[in-house]
């Protein structure tokens, strides 16, 4: 079976990095993109099995994302783990609201990112 795809959509170079290089390792071909536009292209373009997106996103920001990745019967089944550095209440509650799969605060815990890409992707 192939590797399964996960688009990381995040503007931060160190974070973007740190988890295409934990995600590579864990056998999964990663796609990264730094802004709302470019991974909203990537989603529809390269199908991938999952998207981790961040929200504060320069252009479009990681909630327009969401909706319109939502909104297109080509990417509206795909997975989406949102990550943040805004971990309130309010933001998780926002997440539930805008359909997101899972939620994860920054900074995270590379481990819990690890387990939560696993669990929504069905390979744990």
């Amino acid at each position: 079976m192939p590797p399964k795809t996960v688009l990381v959509v995040e503007d931060a170079d160190a974070t973007r990095r740190l988890i295409e290089v934990s995600l590579t390792i864990d056998g999964y071909n990663v796609i990264q993109r730094v802004d709302g536009e470019s991974g909203l292209e990537a989603a529809k373009n390269e199908r991938p099995d999952l998207v981790v997106l961040d929200i504060a996103l320069p252009g479009i920001d990681g909630w327009m994302v969401l909706e319109l990745l939502r909104s297109d019967r080509i990417t509206r089944d795909i997975p989406v783990l949102v990550v943040t550095a805004h971990d309130t209440a309010e933001t998780r509650s926002k997440a539930d609201f805008a359909t997101a799969d899972a939620f994860v605060g920054k900074p995270f815990d590379l481990n819990h990112l690890r387990q939560a890409v696993v669990s929504l992707l069905g390979d744990g």
